[in-house]
């Protein structure tokens, strides 16, 4: 795939997935990713040049232990293959990936987003109780729809 194919290609790609995405220019989507801990979490998806880039936001920077979450971010990053948590300068979680356009089809777009779900319902939870003052016994779930 070449760059001046990638917006038409991956259009195709999000709409043979069934992926719930709205087009926010020539080179950009926003998909929305179900998750069981969180519920739908929005991806920015942007073709790039060589690449593919996804960033969803995952939570606010954390009122408490700091260190500790960016720490279980961090230790998530060495086992995780395609996505890696990173913060912005207000401490927001982002969770982030790239893959190059050339490998680029609809079997590898989907199996990117099912990761992040995959990665979502893994550490949101437990970084948002680490993270903020939760009440005991919430549970985490979807919100009703």
């Amino acid at each position: 795939m070449d760059a001046a194919s990638a917006p038409s290609l991956i259009a195709h790609f999000l709409e043979e997935i069934g992926a719930e995405s709205d087009r926010r220019g020539e080179r950009a989507w926003t998909v929305g990713v179900p998750c069981q801990k969180r519920g739908s979490i929005g991806v920015q998806v942007l073709a790039r040049e060589r690449t593919l880039g996804l960033r969803a936001f995952v939570m606010r920077g954390p009122d408490r232990d700091h260190v500790k979450v960016y720490e279980r971010l961090l230790g998530k990053n060495l086992t995780t293959r395609d996505w890696r948590f990173a913060i912005d300068a207000d401490g927001d979680v982002y969770a982030v990936a790239d893959a190059p356009l050339a490998c680029l089809d609809a079997d590898v777009l989907d199996g990117l987003l099912g990761s992040l779900s995959a990665l979502i319902d893994e550490t949101y939870e437990s970084i948002v109780r680490m993270g903020f003052d939760v009440p005991e016994g919430t549970d985490f779930r979807p919100p009703p729809r």
